[in-house]
């Protein structure tokens, strides 16, 4: 806002300024034109022009200094600083989470995460990733920043470059969660072969056993 009014009060200042120059000088030499002023310019000396007309002293407002501007950029960047840095903290401490919760898990439990996964990260279930934004457990702390990681977030991504141990955990865990998962689904699909080969084989009975 300072720089452009600060032209236009300068403009001002110059055209009054050189207004009052023409005056000066068309008193000074009675019934000559606008036009022809400017070649009896020298017939003023400069002292009696400084003396006639004086230019309006400018005011400038609403400015800072150069050290001011250096400090206040000095202090935004420092609080920039300490911002990310706090960031960084707290993104980091999720990623440790997450890896403890995630790794302590085994058995049922570990079968039972590792299904909500898949419904997270491969199926993009909306019902499940309202489930975990909407609870405090650690458990569903540590798929949501699973699921976070899956879509390409930079927060949880960079978190686990500053750790690298923590990154290769995470790694090898959804490796294995996802020969788990496929175990599964080979086992449920056995399972339902099983049960559609035996109700065959029922149904088969009944219709000899009728005829």
């Amino acid at each position: 806002m300072f720089p452009k009014t600060w032209k236009r009060k300068k403009a001002r200042a110059n055209r009054e300024y050189r207004r009052k120059s023409e005056e000066l000088l068309a008193q000074a030499k009675p019934g000559i034109g606008a036009q022809d002023l400017e070649l009896i310019a020298d017939d003023l000396t400069a002292a009696r022009f400084q003396k006639s007309v004086i230019r309006t002293r400018l005011h400038k407002t609403g400015t800072v200094t150069v050290g001011e501007k250096v400090m206040g950029k000095l202090e935004r960047r420092a609080e920039a600083v300490g911002r990310n840095v706090l960031n960084h903290e707290r993104y980091d401490r999720a990623a440790a989470s997450t890896v403890n919760t995630l790794g302590s898990l085994a058995g049922e439990e570990l079968l039972g995460v590792v299904r909500r996964a898949g419904l997270l990260c491969r199926d993009r279930n909306a019902d499940e990733l309202k489930r975990v934004l909407q609870s405090k457990d650690d458990v569903d702390r540590a798929l949501y920043f699973v699921h976070l990681i899956t879509a390409g977030s930079g927060f949880e991504l960079d978190a686990l470059r500053r750790n690298p141990q923590l990154d290769k955990a995470l790694e090898a865990w959804i490796r294995n969660a996802a020969r788990v998962l496929d175990r599964d689904k080979r086992a449920r699909e056995e399972k339902l072969r099983r049960k559609e080969a035996a109700r065959k084989k029922i149904k088969l009975a009944r219709e000899g056993s009728s005829s």
